[in-house]
């Protein structure tokens, strides 16, 4: 026994000094040095003059030789990052030892070079290269020499096919090539593999392609990979044919596939095989029935019976036909009193264009056209506090006195459907004033009709719309805090706190207001309203830097694509909102992507970039989006605004809004989520930095990721990958089925004119993973 312990110790000893075995290949030490350079890491990370088996931080060595390297989670110099860098792996092909690379999440925007198959290390088992901005053509010989076992290039931007070679690797057990741009069609390779008894997690093995733009009759191929992959995710595609869809071990939602539910619907699927110039497999026409067997003549007693009985069935059919005759009746005139309730009442705004011109007035004179009764308080500073309310009507003459003839000195902005002027009346209240000339008219139509119909504490008030001449004139609630664009950072006369900034306080109570007002109008409205116009200059703000949304002139009722039933079509035939939808996309997707950008301005402090899509500014978005990282808290340090002083208490919700926006931010509108889950994670923003870190969890967001919504860590693909091959055969069950959660808005405004009370919501349970949503088509920002 003795014996048998000093031969195991002597193991043990010998395999210790193996792997405390400096680097002894030149070649290799010349290949890292290369890869140190193309990459441009730190010195902190790879420093000079050491041994890299020893100090190198993700390199691993075995008998002299380096077996591992891992730049996932590593940083770049500043110089390294102002360079553009690329996609320069040239040092990878000396190591000729090499088994794993892993650069999941490090950015290396450029194409695969041609290289990158049979020019790979013959030993590589592993190859990670996981949301790294990759993009071009897959190598035709990748998995050349046939030792792959795992390959993850999810959430990059390759294009062309799948390389028939790659699927023939025999030992291969992971293949991720989910959230790209792949097209064509799945190939049928059979490979004799020996696959691991069920529930055997050792042998458990994952295809993922799903996310891509993959088409044509898919079933021989399915069959061949379900065969070899224990867990197969082809979701979020094109695919065509027939499939029974009662294999749970199969992900295949959101495709083409006929007599399986969750599909995309035909008329989508028409216009993208359209495009692709490929024809669309008709479904199979139903079996005729079996023509039934000639039954014996009834006797006449028989005969009598079902002659009674097909009256009573007459009878009873004309009763229903008439009693849903009525009923269409009625709902046709419930309809048509409401609408011309809505063109004639409504507090006297016209619902089209052509109602606006007909109640102009010629005269200087002017009696208002529409009038609230709510009062324009004074502001914080300016006229007495107990100045008396603005009256019932409002006159031409008393805006031309308010405003000053609306002279220059008084103009605030030249807005896209008006000028924009401050009055003082003469009670010395303070109010807004948007002129609006002939060829404006109907850029504002939309406007009135939504505030004929709705009013909410989150938008700002309209207090009086007036005609005269060809000129229309709408006033507006003043807002001591005027916009965004101008409060977030003070001027010197506003520093009496000694802040030269809005707090992250305030600033994250900016953020939760405008996701109140766009639950609002995406989630109470009926239909959904969007307003496409949602950046820092949109953002009002009272003395209490309480949110007022403004810049209602571009709002429209959201699109929805495919048909709608007989019910749905009379009701928006009477809305007036939908009659001048132009302009910016009509998605609710679209208000989510705008107010992303706005969240990065509150965090960074640049102002502008919600309001701006030049060059210059979609370079900006880029490189800060690629500094957010969910797994370094860290990462955001060169972001932040230089003027935010935030204390290590708020440097994690500051993170936290950070990927909230980033989120926002998603390529695909389908990935961005819905405005009511953005209000619940920025009212417990820790839970969204904190959610991720169950290993179960993160396996299924990698099995569905582009089957549903992803939760607020699904964008960070660095953390996304198989953690282990346990997690991802276990979730398999889990993300069969799609969830539906529904979840109640509830505003914290106060309502009416009085101040409304910013409440940090006690983080109970963590912001809900969004639900299962179809995925749209398009794979650009829009």
């Amino acid at each position: 026994m003795a014996l048998l312990l000093r031969w195991l110790l002597l193991l043990a000893a010998t395999a210790a000094v193996a792997n405390t075995q400096p680097l002894a290949s030149r070649t290799d030490m010349a290949a890292l040095y290369s890869l140190r350079a193309s990459l441009g890491l730190r010195a902190r990370d790879w420093p000079l003059k050491v041994d890299p088996c020893a100090r190198w931080a993700g390199v691993d060595c075995a008998a002299g030789r380096v077996v591992g390297v891992t730049v996932a989670g590593l940083r770049r110099t500043n110089l390294a990052t102002a360079q553009a860098p690329g996609l320069a792996l040239e040092g990878l092909r000396n190591l000729t030892a090499l088994a794993r690379f892993n650069a999941s999440g490090f950015a290396l925007p450029g194409e695969i070079p041609s290289w990158f198959g049979a020019g790979l290390p013959a030993p590589l088992a592993v190859l990670d290269l996981s949301s790294a901005a990759v993009n071009g053509t897959l190598p035709p010989d990748l998995g050349a020499s046939g030792n792959l076992t795992a390959v993850h290039l999810s959430g990059n931007r390759l294009t062309g096919n799948i390389p028939a070679p790659l699927l023939s690797v025999a030992g291969l057990r992971v293949l991720d090539l989910s959230r790209n741009n792949l097209t064509g069609a799945l190939h049928n390779v059979s490979v004799s593999v020996s696959l691991g008894v069920a529930g055997d997690t050792a042998n458990a093995s994952v295809f993922n392609v799903s996310g891509n733009s993959l088409y044509g009759v898919a079933a021989d191929a399915i069959g061949a990979l379900r065969r070899r992959f224990q867990v197969v995710d082809v979701s979020s595609n094109y695919l065509d044919g027939a499939w029974n869809g009662s294999d749970t071990r199969l992900l295949a939602t959101t495709n083409c596939f006929f007599g399986v539910p969750g599909q995309r619907s035909r008329a989508d699927c028409e216009e993208f095989y359209r495009k692709q110039g490929v024809q669309l497999v008709d479904p199979p026409a139903p079996s005729p029935a079996p023509l039934p067997e000639p039954s014996p003549s009834p006797s006449p007693e028989k005969k009598k019976k079902q002659r009674i009985s097909e009256n009573v069935l007459i009878g009873v059919l004309v009763a229903a036909g008439t009693l849903m005759a009525l009923f269409f009746i009625a709902l046709l005139l419930c309809l048509v009193k409401r609408r011309s309730i809505g063109t004639t009442g409504g507090r006297g705004v016209e619902l089209n264009e052509e109602g606006t011109r007909s109640s102009r007035r010629r005269d200087s004179s002017v009696s208002p056209v529409m009038s609230l009764p709510p009062a324009v308080s004074p502001g914080a500073d300016d006229g007495p506090k107990n100045a008396p309310a603005i009256s019932d009507e409002f006159t031409y003459e008393q805006l031309v006195l308010a405003t000053g003839g609306f002279g220059d000195d008084k103009l605030i902005k030249h807005g896209h459907s008006g000028d924009i002027y401050h009055g003082v009346l003469e009670n010395g209240s303070h109010v807004i004033v948007k002129k609006v000339g002939a060829k404006g008219a109907n850029k504002h139509a939309s406007e009135l009709d939504f505030y004929t119909r709705y009013s909410h504490e989150r938008i700002v008030p309209l207090l009086a719309h007036l005609s005269n001449d060809d000129e229309e004139f709408l006033a507006y609630k003043y807002m001591p805090k005027g916009d965004l664009t101008n409060a977030l950072h003070k001027k010197p006369v506003d520093t009496a706190d000694g802040l030269p900034s809005l707090d992250w306080i305030t600033r994250l109570k900016i953020a939760t207001g405008v996701a109140e007002a766009m639950c609002f109008l995406h989630d109470e409205c009926s239909p959904p309203l969007v307003h496409r116009d949602i950046q820092s200059s949109s953002v009002l703000l009272d003395d209490k830097y309480e949110v007022r949304l403004g810049s209602m002139s571009d709002i429209c009722i959201q699109q929805s694509g495919g048909s709608q039933n007989v019910f749905t079509r009379i009701l928006r035939s009477s809305k007036s909102l939908d009659k001048h939808t132009s302009g910016p996309p009509a998605t609710c997707s679209y208000d989510v992507l705008c107010f992303g950008k706005v969240l990065l301005e509150l965090v960074t402090g640049n102002i502008g970039i919600s309001g701006s899509n030049d060059a210059a500014s979609e370079e900006w978005l880029s490189n800060t989006l690629n500094h957010i990282n969910s797994g370094d808290r860290a990462s955001i340090a060169g972001i932040i605004d230089a003027l935010l002083l935030v204390d290590e208490d708020h440097l994690e919700e500051v993170w936290a809004v950070a990927i909230i926006a980033k989120t926002c931010l998603s390529a695909k509108p389908s990935r961005r989520p819905t405005a009511r889950y953005v209000l619940r994670a920025l009212e417990s923003p820790l839970h969204v930095v904190r959610q991720g870190s169950s290993r179960s969890s993160s396996a299924r967001q990698q099995l569905r990721s582009s089957s549903s919504r992803s939760s607020w860590q699904s964008v960070f693909q660095g953390n996304h990958r198989v953690q282990s091959l346990d997690a991802a055969a276990a979730a398999t069950s889990a993300s069969a089925s799609a969830l539906d959660r529904r979840h109640s808005l509830r505003s914290h405004g106060s309502g009416g004119e009085a101040s409304l009370s910013f409440k940090r919501a006690v983080p109970t349970d963590a912001a809900p993973e969004p639900a299962a949503a179809v995925l749209d088509e398009d794979d650009v920002v829009v």
